[in-house]
């Protein structure tokens, strides 16, 4: 028989078994979909990511405080609260180096935030009036912080414009008191909003003076970073490199390895974002494997349902002269032709879903996974329905009676 006479008679088989092509489908369906759909997802939001973080802060570089050493064990900052590195001091030091442009040193920490009956958790900035230019940040309504603010450690407060609708609902919050855990605080200005940026919503914050949150809020005088501007973008690298030998001196550390503090600049953030992005496909295409290993298990139950039901057809055709090979080669045809349907129609379905929701998400299909979805469905169309087809060359005249 002729390859053509091969897809003839299974296309021939599925419009007489169509409960049976259904049910196959069904599995190609879930696979399909799980496929292309997620890395779709995941590949959209990967771009979408690093495309945010390519196109802001090209000069920025952010020191933060790093890790300290304890009894020859190395521990992260946050756990050991080793972040009582960085103060003003520094934050002038670094001011100094050439290249420098702006300096930005900043406190966060998160509070409750009430104003009458709304509340909301929100991150606390203590920032200078230097923020806005060394973060590419803008005020939508009123003003930020001044220098005379940062001087007399004013009860001030900018708001995130999130947090504008959460306390004020459609209240105008300019001139209105909010307590900040035991602090009031005026409101004087309304930030721009910029939405989510990587993993948190950059509208859900709270501004302050530097000095108001060192002074009246928290009680300290060390920050959580030192955001810096650098004059142009391509010495970022060699200002990053001044400023670490600038802090490893001031520090009187020897060991770069024995830093108590860390420099970031974009590439840095790249690297890590990939990183936490390349997770979340490991993730995704467990999803999928587990989705291929259910498709497995039915497709060839299926088939073994499909030789019993099929015994009188396969041996009358051994009975004409059909050889074990025409019989395995019948099988596996028609597995093949379901699965490059099956594969190809739920592809367009894939898009269709994909560009549906493209409003929400940044949703990307590669060619790739196109390529990895069709070629697991042929895949899986040979090797699982290998053993239902040799199966059906195998079965000898008794069985057939039997069968009747």
């Amino acid at each position: 028989m002729s390859v053509r006479e091969y897809v003839k008679n299974a296309l021939i088989s599925f419009k007489s078994n169509k409960m049976r092509s259904r049910l196959s489908s069904l599995g190609i369906i879930i696979w399909i979909l799980s496929v292309v759909v997620l890395l779709a997802l995941w590949q959209g939001a990967q771009n979408s990511i690093l495309s945010n973080i390519e196109t802001l802060w090209t000069n920025l570089l952010t020191i933060a405080p790093g890790w300290s050493r304890q009894t020859n064990v190395r521990w992260a900052w946050w756990w050991l609260g080793s972040q009582n590195v960085l103060t003003l001091q520094e934050a002038d030091l670094v001011s100094k180096i050439p290249n420098v442009r702006l300096v930005s040193p900043e406190y966060n920490s998160r509070k409750q935030v009430i104003y009458t009956s709304n509340n909301a958790q929100e991150t606390i900035y203590g920032v200078t009036p230097s923020y806005l230019d060394v973060r590419d940040s803008a005020v939508e309504f009123w003003s930020f912080i001044t220098q005379s603010n940062m001087d007399n450690a004013d009860k001030i407060a900018v708001i995130g414009s999130n947090t504008a609708t959460v306390l004020f609902g459609s209240e105008n919050p300019i001139g209105k008191d909010i307590r900040v855990g035991n602090t009031i605080l005026t409101v004087i200005g309304i930030m721009k909003a910029k939405g989510t940026q990587w993993f948190w919503n950059a509208d859900d914050v709270v501004f302050i003076p530097l000095s108001t949150a060192q002074e009246r809020m928290f009680g300290t005088k060390y920050l959580s970073d030192i955001a810096l501007s650098v004059t142009q973008p391509n010495l970022v690298d060699q200002t990053k490199t001044i400023i670490t030998d600038t802090l490893l001196k001031h520090f009187n550390i020897s060991d770069p390895a024995n830093a108590n503090f860390n420099i970031l600049n974009q590439a840095d953030v790249v690297a890590t974002i990939t990183t936490v992005t390349n997770t979340l496909k490991l993730f995704l295409s467990s999803i999928a494997a587990i989705a291929l290993i259910v498709w497995w298990i039915g497709v060839m139950n299926i088939m073994l349902v499909s030789v019993t039901e099929r015994t009188r057809e396969i041996w009358i055709r051994k009975a004409v002269g059909a050889q074990t090979r025409d019989i395995i080669l019948q099988f596996l045809c028609e597995s093949l032709v379901l699965c490059l349907i099956g594969g190809i129609i739920w592809i367009a379905a894939s898009y269709i879903i994909v560009f549906a929701l493209k409003s929400v998400i940044q949703w990307v299909i590669t060619v790739q996974s196109l390529f990895m979805a069709v070629w697991f469905s042929v895949l899986v169309g040979i090797v699982f329905w290998i053993y239902p087809a040799y199966k059906a060359s195998k079965l000898k005249p008794i069985e057939a009676l039997r069968y009747e």
